[in-house]
């Protein structure tokens, strides 16, 4: 009898933990991001963070800015997450990471 229990215990046990644990989703996924902001794709973020495996990112011209909005892979959440954007002002960008784009 107790082996019966025990086994419609661990039988239950993934649905438990699915009902607990709502799926994982993104504040910005990047099918949203894509859609909707004006943006260039680059193939290699600048600094290499995060790195091609981790994620990617896209820059945007704003006045005298550049964007650059960093995603990462993210599969609990179905696909890339935007996870930060960083500004900078773009003589200071050009000037970090020269004028010339080397993928």
């Amino acid at each position: 009898m107790m082996k019966r229990h025990l086994a419609a215990l661990l039988a239950l046990a993934p649905l438990a933990a699915a009902a607990q644990a709502p799926q994982a989703r993104c504040w910005i996924d990047y099918a949203g991001f894509e859609e909707r902001v004006p943006h260039l794709d680059i193939e290699r973020c600048p600094g290499n963070d995060p790195t091609p495996e981790q994620g990617f990112c896209r820059i945007a011209l704003h006045e005298n800015s550049v964007l650059v909005y960093v995603f990462r892979h993210n599969e609990q959440a179905g696909g890339p997450c935007l996870i930060r954007i960083d500004r900078q002002y773009f003589n200071d960008f050009v000037g970090s990471h020269s004028t010339t784009y080397q993928p």
